[in-house]
């Protein structure tokens, strides 16, 4: 059981590293949060749709399809093209390309064997893609022409009961029954791949909003208690303390240059993490918050604030934010 557990363990911490490396592949650590949230949905969204398409191809190939093998292929490779260049996946005019060409690929294999066959489901993800894509004002001009080239594409294919090209064995009852059911499938994954990353974009972006709010109460509450607003930088020593800055305990002693000093006159031994434990406290932040900035537990907190009260002699009636407060 141990054994089993440590593999399971040791399995998940290497699929969270890849998946680390998939996000992050090409993205400055220096970008701006808003656009590094996008850029690393658009490398796992790329990256994972070649995957799927891939493998859909290889299936179709297994199947003997091996005129969708081919066209499927094509898709994703061209995905992943997009994920392993950054300079091409972050050229709008490269992902419209690379959409119209997707949008005439489904034009083309979804008028093979008449509508049954499913494969018109296609041009819904692709519509739905564009919008994931070209989410800002600017490139919404993209989006409109997307949505006018798969209504042209579909009233064309509409016209001739979509039956304008001849691929071998499409006409075959058993492939068009079993070409329905693989489309649906692949159109579920796609579009359950696409759902994940639109609501994990919103909720990381939600997540930043709450972020500054709370940013900014905790600046007020300081600027209240010290009744000075010039003399120290509160915005960036909020900012590096809820990141987990490597800069934030520099910053915590030369904004609060009296406090370290006042600490290690009580408690000479004192560690960097009962210090930064301490500058935090010094800020405001709350059990919850320090435990979120940090990735660490609310237990864990919990016990470096009991320990600190042992290494400090501060009693357990005395509120700890008070005692910070008066050094």
């Amino acid at each position: 059981m141990d054994n089993y557990y440590l593999l399971s363990n040791y399995l998940l911490v290497m699929l969270r590293k890849i998946l680390n490396y998939i996000k992050d592949l090409h993205i400055d650590p220096d970008t701006d949060m808003l656009k590094r949230i996008d850029a690393q949905r658009l490398n796992l969204f790329a990256f994972s749709i070649g995957v799927v398409l891939l493998l859909s191809g290889l299936r179709d190939l297994l199947f003997g399809f091996k005129a969708f093998f081919g066209g499927l292929f094509v898709l994703g490779g061209i995905f992943l093209l997009l994920f392993f260049f950054t300079k091409a996946r972050q050229n709008i005019l490269i992902c419209f390309t690379v959409i119209e060409l997707s949008m005439i690929l489904v034009f083309y294999f979804s008028s093979t064997s008449g509508f049954e066959n499913g494969l018109s489901l296609y041009y819904f993800l692709l519509l739905n893609t564009s919008l994931f894509v070209f989410n800002t004002r600017e490139n919404s001009k993209y989006i409109i022409v997307v949505f006018a080239t798969a209504f042209i594409l579909f009233l064309i294919s509409h016209y001739y009961d979509f039956r304008i090209f001849r691929v071998a064995g499409t006409e075959n009852l058993e492939f068009s029954k079993n070409q329905r059911f693989f489309t649906f499938i692949n159109v579920f994954v796609w579009f359950g791949i696409l759902g994940y990353f639109i609501l994990s974009k919103h909720f990381m972006i939600l997540k930043l909003y709450q972020k500054v709010l709370h940013g900014e109460k905790i600046m007020a509450g300081m600027r209240e208690k010290l009744n000075r607003k010039d003399d120290i930088d509160l915005e960036n020593l909020v900012k590096f303390a809820m990141n987990d800055d490597i800069a934030f305990i520099p910053k915590m002693k030369s904004s609060f240059p009296n406090l370290y000093d006042s600490l290690t006159e009580i408690n000479p031994d004192i560690t960097a993490d009962e210090f930064k434990l301490c500058a935090l406290l010094k800020l405001g932040f709350t059990t919850k918050d320090i435990a979120e900035y940090n990735c660490i537990s609310v237990r864990t907190v919990q016990t470096r604030k009991s320990r600190l009260r042992k290494s400090f002699g501060i009693s357990s009636d005395t509120d700890l934010y008070k005692w910070i407060d008066t050094l």
